[in-house]
């Protein structure tokens, strides 16, 4: 599919989303006229009026409000699910052969940012539009049919305008620092939790660190918020004031000729009713600006994104063994490491917290800068990332959408057959539907789900060499063992190399390679100053 039809599809529903939602609040605007007509014709109608007629408008409107409604919201979701799917495509896209040393900012990118950009149409295109486009036309269809009380109305359109433009240059400001306090936070946390003692709640030879605080971030966040409602009771004001203006007849004073006549007539009620109403349906684009404002930030967030460039290496296939000489990390004091590994089957790295395990696992991938040999069949291979080897982090990110969002986010195509049987190897059975959103704003996960979901995840890429940190920890031991049966069934035909620091029995460890921290906090290998040997268990 050409890039022009996969917009041409993507603009089509977003267009009717925006027309469905025109149609839901100009039926109720209509709704709101005639009533107001209906009510005060009623009394003073002659004997013989059709009373039938506006009753049956007011109930096809209000049908057609409610329809126009529900539709609006069904083809608006099923369009952000849509766009959110092809914003992070996009990332992807982006990011590709490129890492993030920055985990805060690729979690940000990945959730928040990609929900603003793909929800622009449900959250501030169609709300603003719709009131722009009705309270444009009220203004010009009062002046043409010379309403009594019309001015107001525009006096109230001005108003209006001016309360905008000074609620949207505010939230642009104030979007902007918060998206820079979030992102400091998120980054001091990251760090906080990273740099703390909690493994054996050991806070020996630790200096306590003061928790980072969100404080900033929420009184930012409450300033967005108050701006929008100060706006939305300026706008309410003057909009009471302009009916009472219209209710005590300063039209007759103003212009008593013209409006005289016209006062006391049914249609006069129209005007002041419309203005009594406004900010039930006017008000909503002062938060509709405030979704624009984020928007706009989020959108400067995933243009500016930076990355680390990663030379990606051709699909490697392991036949004979993994051979790894001397091999270190780049800017950390780790011991090198000699190991010769299987070409299938589970190698355990284990090892105290601290010692490198998580660091050599990403060495051994070519996700981290490192120096010595990674040696393939004979074959030293050059810095750069193995495509078919895949690292499964401690701490996996879940997305913020579907269970099949997030085993398939490349969107490569994996079949609902092959989810449902590894959802079922590792006992995930809340996500067998695959349609279910999950993550934030959604099913929210336990520590242990996040780590099967996101082994499930890279079983399904099928690679060569699978990388597994941490996999066992915070699984009770029914979840240890789904686990250990579904790593021992990978390791059958590839390399399953896993670094943990619990290592269950049912685990069929084919070899093994033990790291330790000396004294210094300074990575040593187990039995020699230099060398990490791996040896069969």
């Amino acid at each position: 599919m050409s890039n022009e039809s996969i917009k041409n599809n993507a603009v089509k529903p977003a267009c009717i989303t925006l027309i469905l939602a025109l149609l839901h609040g100009a039926t109720g605007l209509c709704i709101l006229v005639i009533s107001s007509w209906f009510i005060a014709i009623s009394a003073v109608a002659p004997i013989g009026f059709n009373y039938v007629i506006p009753a049956v408008v007011i109930r096809g409107l209000a049908l057609l409000r409610i329809a126009s409604g529900y539709a609006s919201m069904w083809v608006g979701h099923h369009d952000l699910l849509a766009r959110i799917s092809q914003t992070r495509l996009g990332i992807f896209n982006q990011l590709q052969n490129s890492l993030i040393a920055d985990k805060a900012t690729s979690t940000e990118a990945l959730a928040t940012h990609t929900e603003e950009l793909a929800s622009k149409w449900i959250s501030w295109v169609a709300p603003l539009s719709t009131v722009t486009t009705l309270f444009t036309a009220s203004c010009v269809l009062a002046l043409w049919f010379a309403l009594p009380s019309a001015w107001l109305l525009c006096v109230l359109f001005v108003v209006w305008l001016v309360l905008l433009v000074w609620q949207a240059l505010g939230a642009l400001a104030e979007a902007q620092k918060s998206t820079a306090l979030s992102s400091q936070f998120r980054k001091e946390a990251n760090h906080f939790l990273n740099a703390s003692a909690i493994w054996h709640l050991n806070e020996k030879g630790h200096v306590r660190q003061r928790a980072p605080s969100a404080k900033a971030l929420w009184t930012m966040q409450l300033a967005q918020q108050k701006r929008a409602l100060r706006a939305s009771w300026w706008f309410q004001g003057v909009a009471f004031i302009m009916v009472i203006l219209a209710m005590s007849g300063i039209s007759v004073w103003l212009a008593p000729i013209a409006a005289s006549a016209t006062l006391f007539v049914p249609i006069a009620l129209i005007i002041p009713m419309v203005l009594l109403a406004a900010p039930d349906w006017a008000a909503s684009a002062f938060n509709a600006i405030s979704k624009y404002a984020h928007f706009k930030q989020s959108q400067y967030a995933i243009n500016t994104l930076s990355a680390v460039p990663v030379t990606p290496l051709r699909h490697v296939d392991v036949e004979k063994g993994i051979d790894l000489n001397a091999l270190s990390i780049s800017g950390r004091e780790l011991a090198p490491l000699t190991a010769q590994l299987p070409a299938k089957g589970v190698v355990l790295i284990k090892g105290p917290s601290g010692c490198g395990k998580s660091s050599f696992l990403q060495a051994i991938a070519g996700l981290v800068p490192s120096h010595g040999q990674r040696v393939v069949d004979g074959f030293c291979l050059p810095q750069g990332l193995v495509l078919n080897w895949l690292y499964v982090e401690q701490s996996p990110i879940v997305l913020s959408g579907s269970v099949r969002m997030n085993l398939d986010p490349a969107g490569q195509g994996i079949t609902d057959a092959a989810m449902h049987k590894v959802l079922e190897q590792l006992d995930l059975h809340a996500l067998q539907n695959t349609s279910m959103w999950i993550g934030k704003a959604g099913r929210p996960l336990s520590g242990g789900e996040c780590k099967r979901l996101a082994l499930a995840r890279a079983l399904l890429a099928a690679p060569s060499v699978l990388l597994v940190d941490e996999p066992f920890e915070g699984l009770d031991s029914a979840s240890q063992e789904k686990v250990c049966n579904t790593l021992n069934s990978a390791a059958q035909d590839r390399l399953v190399i896993v670094a943990s620091h619990l290592f269950p029995k049912s685990l069929e460890i084919t070899s093994t390679a033990s790291l330790e921290v000396n004294d210094d906090d300074v990575q040593t290998p187990a039995k020699s100053k230099n060398e990490v040997h791996v040896k069969g268990s």
